[in-house]
């Protein structure tokens, strides 16, 4: 029997005007755990559209026991996104006997349509002479009701090398097939291919391969005909750092390794793009997703670079600077994932925050959304559930999911504290007409800093013209405007306090917007 114990908190459903490509609907839940427990945390979840168009989403959980961590199991959700609701929700419990990887679950659909699969890798435990159990790659079938097969039933597969296995690097789903990358160890990659009915195809370990340890590797496909692999790498010197990826022929034997120049244009590869891998284009070429720095620059954010696959020259790119604008490398804006369309545009999505931490620190930053054509112009870009100084909210965990019409972002989110919340943030590159407008979480530019002291800067997207910015006391009286250099709003000669900002679009849109001048 299904356990479905599903809080939503709220719902809601999103349009800009009709003169604009695109609209957005999000829905928001909260999760109660099935039984008493004294310390329940989620972890971040994983998505994949389903044959139906609907969305089947993951969310590993664990909790603490006796002071010590425990497996607890995964909450599977299926979400409507066309009329924004939950369809239907199950809770796995995990295997007592085993540990389970929850950082890469593999969710597809079935080859024949008529359900899924949720594959990943268990660990056996610790044997009572204290050393590592063995390693299966475990593959369990879901029907369309979201009944789970049993853990006793479902087919374990054991890995070569098994003992030595540390973690997973990706797992992707080719047809009756599963491909796989795993580690040996910190350096030592394995690529394998695994059909759904267990048997092993290609099992082929490459010993120190990897050229630094405690990196977020990625597994991608480089090539889609003929089809080729890659394992994204990464090198750290003393003055540069490299991206580097290790490319797989079909039959997954190492083919080549391409080091990607690390500063074109002055951006610094700070780190790889969080394991989200690149995309593959119709032209030779393709795109990464890195976590950027500037030379001499106090700027750091997410970044897309374009390049040729044979001469590694980098061709273009677009940066997507963190907010508030941060010089340290380890706060700056993370990829959460991309996607092409049919027409080798690109769907991005990332995601900035200042890594603060303590029960005293505030948590600041936008998750940002942009759609791009293949040289990577920006041709529209939207920022979305603002930072907790603007929106009360904060964002982490988040996870890149297509859908038919556009794409999907789902993550964990807190308000003031409230914790326990999940959201889905859905665009669609569509204009359907009637959809009541919600302007809470939607910016087509984001501002910054918050609080400002005699200025406060403005970033728009390229496909709106602002034509005015207004502000008002909290009393509603007007004490500044401003109709032209609208990259920047003078806050000199105001008294300290709380403001609302008005910004006007030539569209004749406004949204309004609380700053805190200090």
């Amino acid at each position: 029997m299904k356990k479905l114990l599903l809080i939503i908190v709220f719902a809601f459903a999103a349009s800009l005007t009709r003169a604009q490509s695109y609209t957005r609907d999000s829905l928001f839940l909260k999760i109660t755990p099935p039984y008493e427990l004294n310390a329940f945390e989620f972890r971040q979840p994983h998505s994949m559209m389903t044959n139906d168009g609907n969305i089947l989403t993951c969310i590993p959980t664990k909790t603490m026991l006796n002071h010590r961590v425990a497996d607890f199991g995964d909450w599977l959700y299926r979400i409507d996104p066309v009329n924004v609701r939950v369809i239907d929700s199950v809770f796995v419990e995990t295997d007592y006997y085993m540990i389970e990887d929850i950082a890469h679950p593999l969710l597809a659909n079935t080859p024949d349509g008529n359900g899924y699969i949720l594959a990943k890798l268990i660990h056996k435990k610790l044997t009572y002479q204290g050393e590592p159990g063995e390693t299966w790659l475990r593959i369990s079938h879901v029907d369309e009701d979201l009944n789970v097969q049993p853990h006793d039933e479902a087919l374990t597969v054991l890995l070569e090398d098994s003992r030595t296995i540390t973690s997973l690097i990706g797992i992707k789903i080719e047809g009756d097939q599963i491909v796989l990358a795993y580690r040996r160890g910190e350096l030592s990659p394995v690529m394998a291919r695994i059909g759904l009915d267990g048997t092993i195809h290609e099992q082929n370990a490459f010993d120190d391969l990897f050229l630094l340890s405690g990196v977020t590797h990625s597994l991608a496909i480089f090539n889609e005909s003929p089809r080729e692999y890659c394992l994204s790498d990464w090198v750290a010197g003393e003055e540069e750092n490299h991206l580097v990826y290790h490319v797989f022929d079909s039959l997954l034997t190492l083919k080549e390794s391409i080091v990607i120049e690390d500063h074109p244009y002055d951006i610094y590869n700070a780190q790889p793009g969080s394991g989200i891998g690149l995309i593959s284009l119709d032209d030779d070429t393709f795109i990464q997703a890195i976590k950027y720095k500037r030379n001499n620059i106090t700027r750091t954010g997410a970044c897309l670079q374009k390049y040729d696959k044979n001469t590694h020259e980098c061709l273009g790119y677009a940066l997507f600077e963190s907010w508030p604008i941060y010089s340290a490398p380890d706060k700056m804006g993370y990829p959460i994932g991309m996607s092409k369309t049919v027409n080798d545009n690109i769907y991005f999505a990332y995601r900035t925050n200042n890594n603060v931490s303590g029960s005293s620190a505030i948590p600041k930053g936008w998750m940002g959304i942009a759609k791009l054509d293949k040289d990577l112009n920006i041709l529209w870009q939207r920022y979305c559930l603002g930072s907790y100084s603007v929106t009360g909210y904060y964002h982490y965990y988040c996870h890149f999911c297509t859908i038919d019409d556009g794409f999907a972002m789902i993550g964990r989110i807190e308000k003031e504290g409230e914790d326990y919340n999940f959201f889905y943030y859905f665009v669609h590159d569509e204009d359907p007409d009637n959809i009541p407008e919600t302007e809470a979480f939607l910016r087509p530019y984001m501002f910054y800093p918050n609080p400002a002291q005699d200025q406060l800067h403005l970033q728009y997207s390229p496909d709106v013209q602002p034509t005015q910015i207004e502000l008002f006391d909290l009393q509603g009286r007007l004490v500044r405007t401003q109709s032209n250099s609208l990259e920047t709003l003078d806050l000199q000669g105001l008294a300290t306090g709380q403001y609302l900002m008005k910004v006007t679009l030539a569209n004749g849109k406004s949204y309004t917007d609380k700053v805190v001048k200090e």
